[in-house]
């Protein structure tokens, strides 16, 4: 946006400089702290995925294979009464038929030199089969405190302690499990959860690379007001702006580390990096780099995160700011298909001296919830609130955010996310310039990923996105604009 001015309001001119570039950070920060949120939800999806992918598939009504063959390796040939009963009520175990496991229960507790531990053992059984893990937990340890050679109540306690993410307590289960040298099918078995532990517990990563095209860089309106701002009672006309578009490369790298404590707890790392290099137009290429590091808590239902952060903002090959935050979450299962994840973050941004009036604190809350419609298919939302202080008030402002979407898989075939948002912006103080008046936005957005593991090769996953914003401001002039952004590229995980 440009102005027609005479000399006698040459000051003007800086204080609009300085406007025009404030608002052109800012635009820019919102999409990029869209990024960032995408990001981070992307992270904790991918995370879900890869935990069930590794997970031994059992569960309490359809036994894996190697579960089913680990628990006959367990059961001797009965010899006598006690030995049948023993035979009979395992068997109404692994079948959940807990009416027949306490009818034959009662018969057995009167049969001299029965186990006591066995009566533990179904009740513990019957509540891990209703989810209720603490409490299995706490019941196979019962079992195990009465009878330290309780096999099966050992190998069901270290399932429990891996459904309930207590991976290093799983480990340790498992663990005294291999050294017990049993039947090789047991031992299969026991191997398939510690790999699951071990790959859960490692590096991943995720990097994309990309060929990228935006056709509105700098947010330039092509909006003209015959009175665009009043200066000494006089009304002046903007020009229309002039859109600078460009292509280059855009790359993601994010790294996620979890390091298991006894019980639910843990110490979590994770790195989002993401930016843009453009062919030509330089003073728009940016550098966003994110490192969070700290306490995680995460049972089967509930997940909480307190972590300290420290972010570094690159644009143009300049610094723009640093900051050190904290951003906290907690995300409950509220049904085997519905998940809820509500989030606080702040930050104390930093500002470099060429962004100096930008200079002030960032905060947010945030509501996200998922639903699977069908294992393939699932349907996602997400309301935000942000609030961006700054020491030019007019360029401090609070935003409230919807955003809706749905995720398909077809097969290993081809993978579709879209999402719509609608986002209303509103600056904190009046602007003189344009007649007192204050800023308020209303943009609405598309979002479009498609991914191809079809063509997938060594791992590199083609994948194409669109993304349209159409701002529509009480100062259209100024702050309308309509973009449109696209990128072409590759994605692997690991």
């Amino acid at each position: 946006m440009r102005f027609s001015f005479s000399s006698s309001i040459r000051r003007l001119y800086g204080y609009l400089t300085m406007l025009l570039a404030g608002c052109s950070f800012i635009a820019t920060a919102w999409a990029q702290q869209d990024t960032s949120d995408r990001l981070w939800q992307n992270t904790e999806q991918r995370i879900q995925q890869v935990q069930q992918q590794i997970t031994p598939a059992d569960n309490t009504h359809q036994e894996s294979e190697a579960y089913q063959a680990a628990l006959s390796a367990l059961t001797k040939t009965p010899r006598d009464r006690l030995q049948n009963l023993l035979f009979r009520i395992l068997e109404a175990v692994n079948q959940g038929d807990w009416f027949g496991a306490d009818r034959l229960i009662r018969q057995y507790s009167q049969v001299p030199h029965h186990d006591p531990a066995l009566l533990d053992f179904v009740t513990a059984s019957r509540l891990a089969a209703e989810h209720h893990y603490s409490q299995a937990i706490a019941g196979y340890q019962s079992v195990l405190h009465t009878n330290p050679l309780f096999t099966r109540g050992l190998l069901d306690l270290g399932r429990m302690q891996y459904a309930d993410n207590r991976l290093k307590d799983a480990q340790r289960s498992f663990g005294l499990l291999q050294d017990q040298g049993l039947p090789e099918d047991i031992q299969r078995y026991i191997y398939e959860y510690q790999t699951a532990i071990n790959k859960r517990q490692q590096w991943q990563w995720s990097l994309a690379a990309a060929w990228v095209h935006e056709d509105n860089l700098n947010q330039a309106s092509t909006f003209i007001d015959t009175c665009a701002f009043v200066y000494n009672g006089a009304c002046l006309t903007n020009r229309r702006g002039e859109k600078i578009s460009d292509s280059g490369l855009n790359f993601e790298i994010s790294a996620n580390k979890l390091w298991s404590f006894s019980g639910n707890h843990g110490l979590l790392f994770r790195s989002i990096n993401y930016g843009n290099q453009y062919h030509r137009e330089s003073t728009y290429d940016n550098l966003v780099s994110i490192n969070t590091l700290g306490y995680q808590f995460s049972s089967a239902r509930n997940q909480f995160q307190f972590l300290p952060s420290f972010e570094y903002d690159n644009e143009g090959g300049h610094r723009a700011y640093h900051a050190f935050g904290l951003r906290t979450s907690f995300r409950h299962q509220l049904t085997p298909r519905a998940q809820v994840e509500a989030s606080l973050e702040y930050k104390n941004r930093h500002f470099s001296d060429r962004f100096y009036y930008l200079q002030g604190n960032y905060r947010s809350a945030s509501l996200f919830g998922s639903y699977l419609l069908q294992p393939s298919m699932q349907l996602y939302g997400m309301l935000i609130w942000r609030d961006s202080d700054a020491q030019s008030k007019i360029l401090a402002y609070h935003e409230n955010i919807a955003r809706i979407g749905v995720y398909k898989a077809f097969g290993e075939q081809l993978a579709i996310n879209v999402a719509y948002g609608h986002r209303r912006k509103h600056a904190d103080a009046r602007n003189f310039v344009f007649n007192g008046r204050r800023q308020k936005d209303h943009e609405n957005s598309i979002y479009l990923d498609i991914t191809v593991p079809r063509l997938a090769w060594q791992g590199l996953t083609p994948s194409l996105s669109y993304e349209y914003r159409n701002n529509h401001s009480n100062i259209p002039h100024a702050y309308s604009y309509e973009k449109n952004r696209i990128t072409l590229g590759l994605k692997k995980t690991f």
